[in-house]
């Protein structure tokens, strides 16, 4: 985009797991971490050129299958935390947003288009939580 001289708009792909850390999950929340820590420090050097960068991070979206598969690791190597029921599991984790329910795959669409279009002209550096008030 600089080469070119276009101004344009990024925006990563993060997860609250970075934010808040998440049981057994180490090293998919310090992955996560770094990609925001990426997103603030390339908002900083792009934003001279008309180049935003942001980034999502959302937590507990589903139902689906990548829902399914989390609530199932969770019950293998998170029974500590959850138990080993998968039914347990889900309805304890979304016990923990505020919201009540699960997010949709569409809500996060729907922030990612927003952070793309133009109405988010002035957004830049910013880590948007798509979480239903979870932290």
């Amino acid at each position: 985009m600089i080469e070119h001289g276009s101004v344009g708009s990024v925006v990563n792909s993060a997860s609250m797991a970075g934010v808040a850390g998440a049981p057994n999950m180490s090293a998919y929340s310090a992955s996560k971490a770094a990609v925001i820590g990426l997103t603030l420090s390339a908002a900083k050097d792009l934003a001279p050129h008309g180049i935003r960068v942001n980034a999502v991070s959302p937590a507990f979206i589903g139902p689906g299958r990548m829902w399914t598969r989390q609530v199932e690791a969770q019950a293998i190597v998170g029974s500590q935390y959850y138990g080993t029921d998968p039914d347990e599991v889900a309805a304890q984790m979304i016990g923990q947003v505020p919201m009540r329910r699960f997010g949709t795959v569409g809500e996060v669409a729907s922030s990612v288009m927003f952070l793309l279009s133009d109405d988010a002209s002035y957004v830049t550096g910013v880590n948007l939580e798509i979480a239903g008030g979870a932290r």
